[in-house]
């Protein structure tokens, strides 16, 4: 593990040298004719590695026009500092000295989290590991009250490789017993209250969609409830967070295409999202109270499987009937939502990746937000902003309600070619009680990235959602 040390010596110090120094360029800004001969433009991202007299390395680092630098740009530059660090063992980043329109902290907070979440690689499974250069990271704060910031940034950062670990994790390797076992044990080691659910103890708390989806499995599904109570603050907000867990998506027997299920692993990555931050949260000691519902199952295609035309019995008593088995997020979570929303949670937000028509509206990077509630989706959209988690908000369209129609039961659980996030996002507002903010953010793009690395974002497991979360309990606990 790399360790974090911060200089707070400010500008124009070196109070701890290194092998590699990350400077920040604007555009326009003087270079030296080292790097002019190498084309540097100062474009934001991009690198130019000079040598000095004393032995090290100068990254010097792009941040484009000065006045143009956001939080985003500077995780950014710290993400091409340690891809470009070479053998370096240790790196100074110099970025968060950098002057312009984000604010001292805020630059601190950024260029760590850049830096940390660059670094992360999903390595258990091979034979011969890469080589591990960097040592340690020293983060340069221009005053040493950001030097929280970078604390902060840590236990975040830390929360959101968390995530990507359990989501890049082999379905084998993490079905939903053995993800209800890595929660209890995150649970144990930070001191949070942690009960796993399973068997005759499904049918008992009326979690029928969880229950019916987990009959094609050999995998019994299991139902982790996790509640972190802040001592001494009696009078808080109290938050409900949902992540779906379906720890593999075959299908059913509405069976996926092969092209379609090779990334399968990841639909749990709401439940991974809810447990990165319940990690983060831990340490930044917030003073909110979070109960959290991780219901974990696997979608397989035995002879014991839910079958389309079957009618699922919720807890609420309103029907479904399966039009299609792959539209098995929104089962798994309806009766969790029941069942968190009579607790009288202040908020409640669902994290679930849940339609793969949400990347046909905004791609593969953002997620999709939809709320019953203007607060809340203020303080959900300005959090994604802050932490770099491209969210957009898409409208619970009542007339798209019409696809759910059924002739059997209360709703089909919809298999429309258009408007299924929509339409998803519709069926789990049945499930919200009545004047009880709710937020559901869909994933399934976001979640897991197909394509090479870019920024601070590996291939793989992302860990979105997770700096979401964190951003949006800091807000509602008080935070600006």
């Amino acid at each position: 593990m790399v360790r974090v040390s911060v200089d707070d010596s400010g500008p124009g110090a070196c109070a701890k040298p290194a092998d590699a120094v990350a400077l920040p360029r604007y555009a326009g800004a003087p270079a030296s004719t080292f790097c002019r001969r190498r084309g540097f433009l100062a474009r934001a991202g991009q690198v130019v590695a000079e040598p000095s007299g004393d032995g090290s390395v100068l990254l010097n680092v792009g941040l484009g026009a000065a006045g143009s630098a956001t939080p985003a740009t500077f995780r950014a530059a710290a993400a091409a500092a340690v891809r470009a660090a070479g053998p370096a063992r240790t790196l100074r980043l110099d970025l968060a000295l950098a002057d312009g329109p984000v604010p001292p902290a805020e630059r601190a907070r950024a260029v760590t989290e850049g830096a940390l979440l660059a670094l992360y690689r999903y390595d258990t499974h091979r034979s011969r590991k890469p080589a591990r250069t960097l040592d340690e990271l020293i983060v340069a704060v221009p005053q040493p009250e950001a030097a929280a910031a970078v604390r902060e940034a840590q236990a975040v950062s830390d929360g959101t490789c968390l995530a990507r670990d359990l989501v890049n994790a082999p379905p084998g390797e993490l079905t939903p017993t053995l993800f209800a076992d890595r929660a209890r044990q995150m649970a144990e080691e930070y001191g949070f209250s942690c009960t796993v659910h399973e068997g005759a103890a499904l049918a008992e708390l009326g979690l029928a969609g969880l229950t019916a989806v987990g009959r094609g499995s050999r995998e019994a599904a299991k139902y982790v409830e996790i509640d972190y109570a802040p001592e001494g603050a009696p009078a808080v907000p109290v938050v409900s967070l949902v992540g779906k867990g379906v720890t593999f998506d075959s299908g059913g027997l509405s069976l996926k295409q092969a092209r379609e299920m090779h990334t399968m692993k990841s639909d749990m990555g709401g439940a991974a999202a809810v447990v990165g931050a319940l990690a983060s949260l831990a340490r930044l000691a917030l003073p909110v109270r979070v109960r959290s519902h991780l219901p974990l199952t696997e979608n397989m295609p035995d002879g014991a499987a839910l079958r389309t035309g079957d009618v699922v019995r919720h807890l609420d008593g309103t029907t479904t009937e399966i039009v299609n088995t792959d539209n098995e997020g929104r089962l798994v979570l309806a009766d969790v939502l029941v069942h968190a929303g009579r607790a009288r949670p202040d908020l409640l937000i669902d994290v679930a990746t849940l339609t793969s028509a949400a990347a046909h509206a905004l791609g593969t990077r953002t997620g999709a937000l939809f709320t019953n509630d203007e607060q809340l989706a203020e303080t959900v959209l300005a959090s994604a902003d802050r932490t770099g988690e491209p969210l957009c908000r898409l409208p619970l369209a009542e007339d798209e309600r019409r696809h759910l129609h059924s002739a059997t039961a209360d709703r089909a659980n919809c298999s429309y070619r258009y408007g299924d996030t929509t339409q998803a996002a519709l069926f789990l507002q049945d499930f919200v009680p009545t004047g009880l903010p709710w937020a559901h953010l869909d994933i399934a793009a976001p979640a897991h990235n197909d394509e090479p690395s870019y920024r601070e974002v590996p291939h793989g497991g992302t860990g979105f959602g997770v700096r979401t979360l964190v951003e949006t309990l800091r807000r509602v606990s008080g935070g600006e």
